[in-house]
């Protein structure tokens, strides 16, 4: 049966949303329309790792060859650690499933996303004012800025972490200050020393004290894609933060700061970013992340609802590289569970879409604030029982392994009829 009469309104066209549109094709959820606040559909930020748990999803809607020609070739390892000060090599992560991890600039991974969609589901400079309850023609007429309106019977808020659609559920909770800024830029690999950019041709950490850089070979040299995506974690304070919002233009030098007296390839990465850097800054992030919630969805009278995924539901923290990860999950899942629920209680189809998912990203929140406390230590000059490379395969296997599909098609059994599924 599904909710295929449903009339589905995505708000946010980021990652999430993309990611939830792909899913609700392949699902077959096709009374579907997205609503994106910025003049254009973009993405601003670094490079993203995309591991193997969201990988199987994305190769199962046709997306493979359009990601890997934007990708990064397959690596030799996961990751490599290196001494911050001697740069002396310290050990790797071997690559431990598949599809392997592919690193890719954000907006290219946005443009792979948004190839299937078609145009005419998807509305621009849709910035969401409200959301009117029980109107004359729908259970749900969001009202934009604009002054348009757009009717739904199901509303899935995948606007980020700062969610207008989540305070439209009357959340009000402020999220937390990690106590880490974060640094992003890119270097060309033309503006690094040859030792230095084979170095970097793989993913290189560099684990400082109560800092790391991490730095990632993002792109594909068939496609003229390639570059060094760098990403400084660095501790500080919020006193000096002079703006009103989490993400700023900050100067080169203040990276520097933090990384003077470090390695030479550190060093070369600095004058890299000077090289590519016009005006001499580089992209610099407040770090923050939400408590999980209790709830994920409210529901209208009408048997209509709202419901929340991505990064405004169970937003976490970069270190582990499953911000994106989690939302491309999520994403299969809910529209699935949309497109193939046994009977038209929408209530119970939420429910059970949130039981399946808050377990595994509430865990993802959590040791993701954890990894990123190993990876800025105290004492960083050694591995130790805690930090080295089989301690650190170990705590992310349980998330590559993982295949979401599979645990849909086991735990849905009963409540889902996959007769005319693609999964």
């Amino acid at each position: 049966m599904g909710f295929q009469d449903k009339r589905v309104v995505v708000v946010g066209g980021g990652l999430g949303g993309m990611a939830f549109m792909n899913a609700a094709l392949y699902a077959g959820v096709k009374n579907i329309q997205c609503y994106e606040q910025a003049h254009q559909f973009g993405e601003v930020g670094a490079g993203v790792d995309i591991t193997a748990n969201a990988n199987r999803i994305l190769d199962a809607f046709g997306l493979q060859d359009s990601l890997v020609s934007r990708s990064s070739p397959q690596l030799p390892y996961y990751m490599q650690y290196h001494n911050y000060q001697s740069g002396k090599y310290l050990g790797h992560i071997e690559e431990f499933s598949k599809p392997h991890a592919r690193l890719i600039h954000r907006a290219h991974l946005l443009d792979s996303l948004k190839e299937p969609v078609p145009e005419e589901k998807l509305h621009l400079q849709k910035r969401l004012a409200f959301i009117e309850r029980n109107g004359e023609s729908a259970p749900y007429i969001l009202h934009f800025e604009d002054g348009t309106t757009a009717e739904a019977d199901i509303v899935i808020g995948c606007d980020g972490i700062k969610s207008r659609v989540r305070r439209e559920l009357g959340f009000s909770d402020s999220p937390n200050y990690s106590g880490q800024v974060v640094y992003r830029g890119f270097v060309e690999y033309k503006d690094l020393p040859e030792n230095t950019a084979t170095l970097l041709r793989n993913v290189v950490n560099f684990r400082g004290p109560k800092r790391h850089l991490l730095c990632l070979p993002i792109g594909n040299p068939a496609t003229n894609t390639d570059r060094v995506g760098v990403i400084g974690f660095m501790t500080e304070s919020l006193d000096s933060w002079d703006s009103e919002n989490w993400m700023a233009r900050a100067e080169i030098t203040t990276l520097h700061d933090h990384v003077r007296d470090w390695c030479p390839p550190v060093q070369d990465i600095i004058a890299g970013l000077q090289a590519g850097s016009p005006d001499g800054r580089m992209m610099k992030q407040a770090l923050y992340v939400r408590d999980p919630l209790a709830k994920w969805f409210e529901m209208n009278e009408q048997n209509a609802g709202i419901v929340l995924l991505g990064d405004a539901v169970h937003s976490t923290l970069p270190h582990q590289g499953q911000g994106v990860c989690m939302a491309i999950e999520s994403g299969i899942a809910l529209a699935t569970i949309l497109a193939h629920w046994k009977n038209d209680d929408l209530q119970a189809a939420f429910q059970f879409y949130q039981d399946l998912r808050k377990p595994r990203t509430d865990r993802v929140t959590r040791t993701s604030f954890e990894a990123g406390k190993l990876a800025s230590s105290d004492a960083p000059d050694q591995l130790s029982e805690s930090f080295n490379p089989q301690v650190l395969m170990e705590r992310m296997k349980w998330i590559m392994e993982y295949n979401v599909l599979d645990d849909l098609k086991v735990k849905g059994a009963e409540y889902m009829d996959f007769r005319d599924s693609r999964i």
